[in-house]
């Protein structure tokens, strides 16, 4: 199977839920080890992947559809900066920004759960919209 190959979808999807793979460092608390297998590029790795996933699920999402990206990550490189990407290049997606029933979802409509707040483990993330080109 080549990994890098474009999803075999036409885009009928009218949601993708994107659990992406990722440093972990987001559930410290629960596995202290991770610390000790992390290497310094394993952040700019996991980043190119969650980039490259991005995208392809992007390529099958309907018009009017959403992709619930996310991650157990609290690291803003994993989170903020992926999603800020993919906007940038891909302008007919935009944050879908949930009501306030949902506490941890920013006013950007990005999800930032820290251990050190809300007592789970770190998780990051946001819901990105299909909108008309």
């Amino acid at each position: 199977v080549d990994e890098a190959a474009a999803l075999p979808f036409r885009p009928a999807f009218d949601v993708i839920a994107l659990d992406a793979p990722c440093t972990g460092l987001g559930s410290l608390r629960r596995n202290p080890d991770i610390k000790w297998r992390r290497h310094p590029g394993d952040l700019a790795a996991a980043q190119r992947l969650q980039h490259d996933l991005l995208a392809r699920a992007a390529a099958v999402v309907a018009p009017g559809g959403a992709i619930a990206y996310s991650t157990c990550s609290t690291e803003p490189e994993e989170n903020d900066d992926v999603v800020g990407a993919f906007l940038v290049r891909r302008p007919d997606f935009r944050i879908d920004v949930l009501p306030d029933v949902v506490r941890p979802f920013d006013v950007t409509g990005l999800v930032s759960l820290r251990p050190e707040v809300h007592g789970l483990e770190g998780y990051g993330g946001a819901v990105l919209r299909h909108v008309a080109s």
